[in-house]
């Protein structure tokens, strides 16, 4: 084993929280390809988590149940959409966020 192999791996993993509606839809106004948004809400009146992609100037997102307590795990898949213009997400993903936004960048 060499020097290299004993080296401690550090995390890649960056994320930005965004807490306002204003700031969620400039955050994914400029999502690049290899970007995503986790956003904390609730569809359908129930927990959820949603996240929101972009790719050849689509949007998917993709919502899921959120499970557990105090350390929520994603759950089953509820729906999933694609859009095709900004006006039409931003209406979906204000009906999942609450009055909170609590979403994060990665």
């Amino acid at each position: 084993m060499n020097k290299e192999d004993s080296a401690p791996v550090r995390a890649m993993f960056y994320e930005k929280r965004v807490r306002s509606l204003a700031g969620l839809k400039k955050e994914v106004r400029t999502l690049d390809a290899d970007a995503g948004v986790r956003i904390v809400g609730s569809y359908l009146k129930s927990p959820c988590f949603a996240f929101v992609t972009r790719f050849a100037g689509r949007y998917t997102v993709m919502v899921y149940e959120r499970r557990g307590g105090r350390y929520p795990a994603v759950g089953e898949n509820l729906i999933s959409r694609e859009f095709e213009s900004l006006g039409e997400l931003y209406g979906f993903l204000s009906e999942i966020t609450t009055t909170k936004v609590d979403a994060y960048v990665y």
